[in-house]
């Protein structure tokens, strides 16, 4: 796999973060401990302790887990836990039905023109 130094730095801290996490919910207690794997759908680690953790029939999970992330959307509405529509969500849709708002790593380079 190749990381590109800003990736890297991003996956280092990441890694840092979720290592020392402590939960802000009082009440809560992670049912299979930390052990939630990279945080990637794909991950069947991370799949298992989703599925472990849907606890609370309002929030779902603790804030540890990213509300608007497809597979914790999918999860609450399966087990039909309370709707929360999100802005950043309808605004994705728009972008994504318009062509606009997306990124690619090219946009970051300048083409000097022939005069230049």
């Amino acid at each position: 796999m190749f990381f590109t130094s800003p990736s890297l730095v991003a996956k280092v801290s990441r890694d840092t973060i979720t290592e020392s996490w402590k939960w802000s919910e009082s009440h809560f207690e992670a049912k299979g401990g930390k052990d939630y794997g990279s945080g990637y759908p794909s991950d069947p680690k991370c799949k298992a302790w989703m599925e472990r953790n849907l606890s609370d029939p309002v929030f779902g999970y603790p804030d540890f887990v990213r509300f608007s992330w497809g597979p914790a959307k999918k999860a609450l509405k399966e087990e039909d836990c309370a709707l929360v529509e999100w802005e950043a969500d309808e605004d994705d849709d728009e972008n994504a039905s318009s062509g606009k708002g997306q990124q690619m790593s090219m946009n970051f380079f300048v083409v000097a023109g022939k005069g230049d």
